[in-house]
């Protein structure tokens, strides 16, 4: 049995060093990273679990503790799993670096790698210099799949904290499109006038789904955020 998972990996092995990483179906993807974290068959175990979670994507997701509860899966295969959304959040992050959040385009760029992996929803502030680089962000709230909560007192807490008078906030709908509900519209209004109220600018709320983007400020939505006229932070051409 050792001998023919060995074999069989280094099959895997052969054919991605070979033909590259798209040659490899996804069970051969999950085979290949299962192998060395697995001492049983992987073949199997890489099936079972795509046809549980749909996709490597949705099994990176789980719970650890969910995870483990089938015998075959020990506690570094966990870890592994969970790792892949953290390392390719990083490789993007340091590949697609956007540091300047001087255009609706870069702020949906900037956020969108922040929530790779992300498996609830989770609402971040950023603040921003007066040339609209990024300082500081921070996760104000975590939340389940339809909902993050966030006091208006975190806002305000993270701005006088911050040297800074220019913030953007950003939240994710993990599963589902980037349309705004009308708590996240509320949300806009109310910390807008949070910050305005601390002399600060809300420049925009950017909404990040599962293939596309929304900016507040972009789409006009709420008036509250045209009152305050930005130099330096352009509306992306459609």
């Amino acid at each position: 049995m050792a001998d023919n998972k060995k074999l069989h990996r280094e099959q895997l092995i052969h054919k991605y060093e070979t033909d590259g990483f798209g040659s490899l179906t996804e069970q051969e993807r999950l085979e290949l990273l299962l192998s060395y974290s697995c001492r049983g068959e992987t073949k199997q175990l890489a099936e079972d679990l795509l046809r549980d979670y749909g996709s490597v994507n949705a099994l990176s997701r789980a719970d650890s503790g969910l995870l483990m509860k089938d015998p075959r899966i020990n506690e570094q295969t966990a870890v592994l799993l969970r790792l892949i959304p953290s390392v390719s959040r990083a490789l993007y992050m340091e590949r697609f670096s956007v540091r300047t959040l001087s255009s609706t385009d870069a702020a949906k760029t900037f956020f969108a790698s922040h929530f790779i992996g992300a498996v609830g929803e989770q609402l971040l502030m950023t603040s921003v210099s007066k040339r609209f680089r990024a300082v500081n962000t921070k996760i104000l709230a975590y939340g389940t799949a339809s909902q993050v909560m966030a006091t208006y007192r975190d806002i305000a807490d993270f701005a006088i904290k911050s040297d800074c008078g220019i913030f953007f906030i950003a939240h994710n709908h993990p599963h589902g499109v980037a349309q705004p509900s009308d708590s996240d519209i509320l949300l806009t209004r109310n910390a807008a006038s949070a910050l305005s109220k601390l002399g600060a600018v809300l420049a925009d709320h950017i909404i990040v789904g599962d293939e596309e983007t929304f900016s507040f400020r972009e789409s006009g939505l709420v008036p509250e955020l045209s009152a305050f006229s930005l130099s330096g932070y352009r509306i992306s051409e459609p």
